[in-house]
């Protein structure tokens, strides 16, 4: 059965971003290739690693709904943006409704805010993993 967007959910610090209205994941492979005499000129390829890299764009929040703490409002996703050395490490999950969650570290490298004279603000955010990831349940099982 497929998947509703609004079911899939990008956390930093274990909080969603304020006002998202969509998520994007791309996980490229970094691959090795070699060729050695004995593979008759054939390239070998190995997946030795990967690349994630996330984004995510909505509509500028400035506050949060009176009582609600679980979302990062623009002030709060532009520091994060903003932070230099350890400090700029961030953790993340993202997980489907029922599926596993990928989790790690990421670093913001990028921030766009856009506005019109007619429409509401948007922003972008993008992420790039730092380290390894885990793919597992939910809890950690």
């Amino acid at each position: 059965m497929a998947e509703f967007g609004y079911n899939i959910a990008f956390k930093v610090n274990s909080k969603t971003l304020a006002g998202r209205t969509q998520d994007e994941l791309s996980i490229t492979p970094t691959i090795k290739e070699s060729i050695t005499k004995d593979d008759g000129g054939n390239k070998r390829q190995e997946v030795v690693g990967h690349e994630v890299t996330f984004a995510a764009q909505g509509l500028v929040v400035l506050t949060n709904q009176q009582g609600t703490t679980n979302r990062l409002t623009r002030d709060e996703i532009m520091e994060l943006s903003l932070a230099k050395g350890s400090g700029a490490k961030i953790p993340f999950s993202y997980a489907a409704s029922s599926g596993k969650v990928l989790s790690g570290n990421c670093v913001i490298t990028g921030y766009t805010e856009s506005s019109n004279s007619e429409d509401e603000a948007n922003y972008t955010v993008n992420f790039k993993v730092d380290g390894d990831v885990t793919f597992a349940a939910a809890g950690g099982n």
